[in-house]
Parts: C-alpha cells; structure tokens; sequence
C-alpha cells in the first residue's frame, strides 16, 4: 500500500517536472497524450461497466439478505443521505474556501421554486440525454427484478459473475494508473503554467481540509451515538484510512476494511460484509466532495462561468453519479467529468474532461477513498448499534442461493440471444461514445433518445435467453429395491 502511494506520488511529480522544463517538446507532449487514451477508452465503455456492476451488486444483495429488508434499506438510505449531507457540507466550504460567488452579474438569484425548477430541468435534461445516469436507471431495475425472481436468478447469477470478472479486470490494470497520472500531470504546467500548478495545488489543500474535518466530525458523531470506544474507532480509522490512502482505490481497500471492522471496531460480520460491500460499491461521498472542488478549479482553468448557482444545480445529479462511480483510482473524476461538461454545457467538452481528469489525480483520489472507507465502517457501526434488533429473525443474513437446474431454452433461442447481447451492448455503449476514445466517437452517429435505456431491457432478453430456461429439471428419484 505504501509502494501504491510512493508510485502514485513520484509519477505525479516526475510528469510535472516534464510539463515544467519541456513544455513544448512534442516527444513529451505524445506522453501526455497517451495519457488520455485509457480514461477517454473507460469513459466509451463505461455504460456497460456501470450496467454490470450496478445491477449485479443490487441483484447479490437481493439475494443474499431477502430476509433483511430493513437491514438493506438502513445500508442503502444511510448512504444516499450521507452523500447529500456530505454536498451541501463541501457546498457550504466552497465559498470561503474558493472565492466563488453566489451568482454571476447577469445571473438572478433564483428563490427556492427556481432552484427547484433548474434541478428538475437539469434532471429532465440528464436523463434525456445521458446513457451514464439512464443506465444507472436501468441497472437498479435489472438488478431488482433478477433478484427478487426466481425465475431470473440464473440471469443474477451471471451478472454477478460478469461483474468479478470486471472487477479482476479492473485490479490487474492498476499497475497503470501511477503512470496514466503521470503523463497527464505533464498538461498541467504544460497547458496552464505555473497557474495551473497553484490550481492544482489549492484544490488539493482544499479538499484535505474539507476531508479531514469531515471525517473528525465521523469520528465524534460515531463515538457519541454507537457503543464503539475511542480505542476501537481509532484503531479502525487509523488502519483503514492509512490503507484507502495508500491505494487510492475502494476495492483494493475491501479486504483491509473488512478485517479491521470486525477486529478492532467490533462490528457483527453480518453488518460488517453487508456496509462495508456496499459501501465500496455506492458510498463515494467523500469523492463526489472533491467532485464540486474539481469543477469550480477546471472552470477556472478553462475560463468556463459557473456560480454556487450551477454548484446547486450538480448536487442531485453528482449525488446519483456518486453511487454508480466504480472504486478504483480516480474512478470518480473519469465518470462524473463527461456528465459534469454535459451539465455545464461547456463549449468543449474533450477539453474539460482530460483537465477534470488531471486535476483529480494524486494525492485527491487518494484523500477521498481514505474517507470513502472509513466511513462504510462508521456507518455499519451506527446500524449496528442504533438501527436493528439483532434478537429479530430477519437479522440473519442468508448464503447465496444456488442456481436451480434449469431446462435451457431450444439453440435457435440462445443463438438469438447471443445476437440480441450483442445488439444491446452495442445500444448501451454507442451513445456514451460521443464523449469517449474518438478512435471510437464512430460508434454515436446514429443513436436516439434513450437507446442507453432500450438496450438495458434488451440485454435483459437476451441474458435471460441465454441463462434462463422452461422450468425445473426434473430429478431422479431414486429406485427402491424390493427384498
């Protein structure tokens, strides 16, 4: 973990030398830009990701805890408020901490139905025109309704699985990210000078400020509700935020975070794996803060308008975006930025994603999931003690069911099926294309409103096509023999 960070942070600072001392050199301006191939490639594909690990995460949990559905819904609602509460939190520091005004000179200041009506419009306009948040959208659905039917289970089965193989996939590529930050630290001076290496810093100073405060506030608020002790929660914080630092990435921090809460904080294993687990997948809150910080400083850099006006605006949307973000380095700054350009309706949206990029990199993923993390456990430590019953029945938790042994439907329908998963995956994929690889930008020339949707429910054909069956397998009874 200590190496993770040592790489990330000597990277960072070999690819700002570079941008310092050779900022027109074209050998040294192609490694910057080969820093932008592998976030702009995430951002083509990442409708699909977000489908598979969305849907998957909800459809595992469905199925694993159906007996605790109040459990689910503490876990699920103490994340989504907390990610609120953490937006208005960072809202209200923004301005001392950024000099940002509440509204521009040509800007009215809207009352409370106007500030309700831009959020609407903003989400009316999101999910109209973002396959990212449509998707998101569909994934909760998808992942419902293979949970909850038995009939589907097969299909949840293999969701899941297609997400850890995801996941696999995500872990072996982190050897890259130190270097991906590294080339594209290179823009920073290269492209702003020394203003934006002063950005590039106050935004980090800014969002360790804004964190450490935040999670002192945990600290406090869990010492004083729960039945946890000061030695517990600091052995947990201590061992938790040193390792989500170290990595920069929730999902690399899940074993530790695992451990440590049910060693040193003292958690039920029960709560432990159900908040910790879902909480690497929805709870980004300390990552959708460093979100709104890295907005006000890209528009800044870019010379794009914005006021607390526009900061008000992202909150719901961001707060949506925080809980499809994946854990990995920096995974928040590669998929809220394209929606965030959208939002803003920024006169180059390329432009502001790579900058977005760059400035959430080094030490700012690595401050958010160290929060990210310890708060999972903060929060599995208040249901623990405040929320459940642990004397009721539908506290425990389930082992995953088996798949039943189902008749699979005749070859033609699964050979459908294969074409219709392709079919859907192309419908998913080709509308977030357009602010993607543009090796790949081919792929939205011919898209319509809401096909992100339609090839959800596609895929969801085909899955079940190719996964599902006509009932039961019949099993053999055994023969009797008579004497």
């Amino acid at each position: 973990m200590r190496g993770a960070a040592v790489r990330i942070l000597g990277c960072l600072f070999i690819g700002l030398a570079l941008g310092i001392f050779f900022p027109r050199n074209p050998v040294v301006l192609g490694v910057a830009q080969s820093g932008t191939w592998f976030p702009k490639t995430i951002v083509t594909f990442a409708t699909a990701v977000i489908f598979v690990l969305m849907s998957a995460a909800l459809a595992k949990t469905l199925l694993t805890y159906r007996r605790s559905g109040r459990f689910l819904a503490y876990v699920i609602g103490m994340y989504v408020a907390m990610g609120f509460v953490s937006l208005l939190y960072v809202s209200a520091w923004i301005p001392t901490l950024t000099g940002l005004p509440m509204n521009r000179p040509e800007q009215p200041l809207p009352g409370l139905a106007g500030w309700l009506q831009g959020i609407a419009t903003a989400f009316a306009t999101v999910l109209t025109e973002q396959p990212l948040l449509q998707v998101l959208l569909a994934a909760f659905v998808v992942g419902a309704v293979t949970g909850l039917l038995r009939a589907l289970h097969p299909v949840a089965h293999g969701l899941i699985r297609c997400a850890e193989w995801t996941l696999r996939g995500f872990s072996k590529l982190l050897w890259y990210y130190p270097i991906m930050i590294g080339c594209l630290a290179i823009f920073i001076p290269a492209r702003f000078g020394m203003q934006g290496l002063a950005v590039y810093g106050r935004t980090t100073l800014n969002l360790a400020i804004v964190s450490v405060v935040w999670s002192a506030a945990m600290i406090l608020l869990v010492r004083a509700v729960t039945m946890r002790t000061w030695e517990q929660i600091w052995k947990y914080f201590a061992t938790v935020y040193a390792a989500g630092f170290g990595t920069g990435g929730s999902y690399e921090t899940l074993p530790v975070n695992l451990v440590s809460a049910e060693r040193d904080l003292g958690l039920r294993p029960e709560v432990a794996r159900v908040s910790i687990v879902l909480g690497t997948v929805l709870n980004k809150n300390v990552a959708t803060m460093a979100v709104l910080l890295v907005t006000v400083s890209t528009c800044a850099l870019l010379d794009v308008p914005i006021s607390m006006i526009e900061i008000g605006m992202l909150i719901p949307p961001v707060l949506l975006l925080g809980l499809e973000s994946p854990g990995v380095p920096g995974g928040a700054g590669v998929f809220m930025s394209p929606v965030i350009a959208s939002l803003l309706t920024v006169p180059d949206p390329g432009l502001f994603v790579t900058t977005f990029v760059t400035l959430y990199s080094g030490l700012i993923p690595m401050l958010a999931t160290a929060g990210n993390t310890t708060d999972d456990g903060f929060v599995g430590a208040i249901i623990n003690d405040r929320l459940m019953d642990w004397g009721a029945a539908d506290a425990t938790p389930l082992v995953l069911p088996r798949v039943a042994d189902r008749v699979p439907y005749p070859l033609a329908v699964r050979v459908a099926a294969a074409g219709l998963l392709a079919v859907g995956l192309w419908m998913i994929v080709s509308p977030q294309a357009r602010g993607g690889l543009p090796a790949l930008q081919w792929l939205a020339r011919s898209t319509f409103r809401g096909e992100a949707l339609a090839g959800a429910a596609v895929l969801l054909v085909a899955l079940t096509g190719l996964l599902g069956g006509r009932g039961e397998r019949a099993r053999s009874k055994p023969s009797s023999v008579e004497a």
